[in-house]
Order: C-alpha cells, then sequence, then structure tokens
C-alpha cells in the first residue's frame, strides 16, 4: 500500500491539482506581503506561504478551522503567481477553495459568523442603530478596558485577545467629534 497523504485525492480536483506542479523552490514565499508579515509558523503546516494555502487544505481537508482559514491568508495581489516558475495560478486556487469553504460553511445547520455578520449588516444600515451601538460599545466595555485598551475578551471572542490587545471604543466618536465642530464654528481652526 502506497501513503500518498491525500495527494491523490487533490490530483482528481480539476482546479487543485495545480498545487501538485510545485518544486518547493519558495518563489511565492519571498513576494507574499501576507506571509512576510505572518511567517511560516502561522500556517501550521510544512508547506508555509501561499503554496500552503492551498496545498494545506486540500490535503488535510476542510474539517478543521484551520484548513477553512488559510485560503484567506492572502491579499490575492497575485506576486505569487508571477514569481511561480512553473506557472501555478495560487489566486486563482485560493478563490476556488475560498468557495468551497463558503459552501461547507453554508450547508451547516447554524453559522455563527454568518448570523454575526448579518446582525452587524442591520446595526450598519441606519444610523440611529449604529449610534446607539457605539455608545452601547462604550458602556459594555468599561469592565474590559485596561490602560486604554482591552486585553481579554470573554467566551467566545477570547480568540481576538489572544495574541493582540484591542483599542477600547472612544470616549467620542467621530460623528460626535464632527457634530461639536459643526455646532462651534469659532473653534474651527483654518
Amino acid at each position: 500500500m502506497l501513503l500518498d497523504n491525500g495527494r491523490t485525492q487533490v490530483l482528481e480536483d480539476e482546479v487543485g491539482r495545480q498545487a501538485l506542479h510545485c518544486i518547493r523552490c519558495s518563489a511565492c514565499l519571498n513576494v507574499c506581503p501576507v506571509y512576510e508579515r505572518a511567517g511560516g509558523h502561522a500556517y501550521g503546516s510544512v508547506y508555509p506561504g501561499p503554496i500552503g494555502a492551498i496545498l494545506t487544505p486540500q490535503l488535510i481537508g476542510f474539517e478543521s478551522q484551520h484548513a477553512q482559514s488559510l485560503p484567506f491568508a492572502s491579499s490575492l495581489c497575485g506576486a505569487c503567481f508571477d514569481a511561480c516558475p512553473v506557472k501555478i495560478n495560487i489566486p486563482e486556487i485560493l478563490v476556488y477553495l475560498r468557495g468551497k469553504v463558503v459552501e461547507k460553511k453554508s450547508k451547516s445547520f447554524f453559522n455563527l459568523e454568518a448570523a454575526a455578520m448579518k446582525s452587524v449588516a442591520w446595526v450598519f444600515m441606519d444610523k440611529g442603530r449604529y449610534e446607539f451601538a457605539q455608545k452601547a460599545a462604550r458602556v459594555g466595555q468599561m469592565p474590559l478596558v485596561r490602560n486604554s485598551t482591552i486585553s481579554s475578551l470573554p467566551g467566545i471572542m477570547s480568540g481576538w485577545t489572544n495574541s493582540r490587545n484591542l483599542p477600547s471604543v472612544p470616549a467620542k466618536s467621530f460623528r460626535d467629534l464632527w457634530r461639536e465642530r459643526q455646532a462651534n464654528p469659532k473653534q474651527r481652526q483654518p
């Protein structure tokens, strides 16, 4: 029996099979702005960078959250495709894999991310709801703010603060400041 680590399955995929042409030259890694900022360990695979973002999810499957996030670890600038000596169309495969992730999530019974985005869209569609949400966020953040940052969020949101701090919601929004400026024309500076 031959162990191929999922490569036969990748070969069956008309679009994704291009990734198997990789000669591991690292040209895509050298030009990728996302890889430059994130580094190799962020990909959680022996295949880092743009090639890892398309090959790893295909090899291990889309069951893990990590594999689902990899196709989104790209700006789709196309520099990797331009640099690739065997002309693997990495941006095309990334878009294709993103579609597979979205399709998989849409088939799930309840998608927390989709529900959250619909809620945010509903708030953003109305000026009054948006301003109320800003005020509620100012009040709601109070127990979490230390030195103008939020370093620990509760529950499912804790992933945001595992490796970074969030700035606190400012005491006045841009709209508040603009209203004050419009109400007091003498305070305007030329």
